[in-house]
């Protein structure tokens, strides 16, 4: 009789009941863990495909604003440009018409200046004109010892104004 329990040796009937054993073992896991595993894996297979879909969404999205954000920036600066540019415009038309402003003010008031002065000079040639006729008849008198006339003292008079404006005119 052959010990059952033999230690080393394997039966070919022991192999068979492995096999067996192994094969309904497998199939009893495909049946209740495989299909559950796998539909899980494809699950979390969808998942990350998602994700991974979304994230390249979430790029492109990303991109498009940066774009839109680096032209608005450009916009930005280009209205400041022109802005700046404008201000610098209007300030040199200010300047310029200040400037006028100014030269015709200049020009008003050397006007009146010139006015001014020639009605002093008249006023101050027609106060020596009054003095010099005084004087003249003055010293015609004590000249020639008699009073003059209204006519030779006009006739004087014209005469001496004659050759004070000749002489102001030469200076």
């Amino acid at each position: 009789m052959v010990s059952l329990l033999v230690v080393g040796q394997i039966t070919a009937g022991d192999s068979i009941v492995t096999l067996v054993s192994f094969l309904l073992l497998m199939v009893a896991l495909k049946m209740v863990a495989w299909k559950p595993l796998m539909a899980m894996m494809e699950k979390r297979e969808q998942l990350i495909a998602g994700n991974i879909d979304d994230s390249e969404l979430a790029k492109l999205e990303a991109d498009r604003l940066l774009k839109e954000q680096q032209q608005q920036l450009e916009d930005t600066r280009t209205k400041a440009s022109a802005i700046i540019e404008q201000a610098r415009d209007t300030a040199d038309k200010v300047e310029r018409e200040q400037l006028a402003a100014a030269k015709v003010e200049i020009a008003r008031l050397k006007e009146e200046a010139k006015k001014s002065i020639e009605l002093e000079r008249k006023q101050a040639l027609a106060g020596a004109q009054n003095d010099i006729s005084r004087l003249s008849m003055d010293i015609a008198e004590k000249l020639i010892g008699k009073e003059l006339s209204k006519e030779g003292h006009a006739e004087l008079i014209e005469e001496y104004i004659e050759r004070l404006a000749n002489s102001n005119e030469i200076k």
